[in-house]
């Protein structure tokens, strides 16, 4: 894995797509993206009773709204205005009392309000990090005692022919077809470059690890596009 080639986007590079984010996610990955999001919840919340959950990265908050329908007391946690903006204004018309934070989850010392956590959401974050075990560590410390981290990512698909048909599709028609429905091809240019970084779905669960976590589970989904990892403080 090359670090080099994984640069970290600016917090204004989501700000210019954060109208158009979740619909073009949704639209590119078939609707599959809110399946996978579903599955981070769902492992995020069954352990514990009216969870507190810091939905890390969290850009335009699908994931923890999503768990503060479900009851879960709920921090956004993202560096970018825009994002947590749009967040914010979700929330209320759906009158879900959620915390939102702009913080830089990759400072150190890391402090976010509400800790510790429950649970600790990251979906679709590290790849953009530089020094993932580190920041993973420290997210890692968010939580409390049985607290849990759930990582969802992508990651370059192995296998047969349906994984390569799927890879294809993900780093050749999804960053000129995504950028024309953003109207921006930025950032699915370096959504297509920081999963090539970060490599197979091997990948993460070691991200994990080497951040001192105990990995209880790995699913592949998406064709094997896409890697969920459930883990929990050593």
């Amino acid at each position: 894995m090359n670090d080099m080639a994984r640069p970290e986007p600016t917090p204004e590079l989501f700000d210019a797509n954060a109208e158009t984010y979740d619909r073009v996610n949704t639209i590119i990955s078939l609707g599959l993206d809110r399946r996978w999001r579903g599955w981070v919840v769902r492992q995020a919340l069954d352990h514990a009773r009216q969870p507190r959950l810091l939905d890390a990265f969290s850009g335009t908050g699908p994931v923890g709204l999503e768990a503060a329908k479900r009851g879960a007391r709920v921090t956004l946690a993202d560096d970018s205005p825009g994002m947590l903006a749009l967040a914010r204004s979700r929330a209320a018309r759906r009158k879900l009392d959620v915390r939102s934070v702009l913080v830089d989850l990759t400072a150190s010392p890391l402090e976010v309000p509400g800790a510790p956590f429950d649970a600790v959401a990251v979906v679709f974050g590290v790849r953009y990090l530089s020094d993932p075990v580190a920041v993973l560590a420290r997210l890692g410390g968010l939580l409390g005692e049985g607290g849990r981290l759930v990582a969802l990512e992508f990651c370059e698909p192995r296998g047969g022919m349906v994984s390569r048909l799927a890879g294809w599709y993900f780093f050749r028609v999804i960053p000129p077809l995504a950028g024309m429905l953003a109207g921006d091809r930025e950032l699915y240019d370096t959504l297509a470059r920081t999963t090539h970084a970060l490599g197979g779905p091997d990948r993460l669960p070691a991200i994990v690890r080497d951040a001192g976590l105990c990995v209880d589970e790995v699913r592949l989904m998406g064709f094997g596009l896409v890697v969920g990892v459930v883990a929990h403080r050593g």
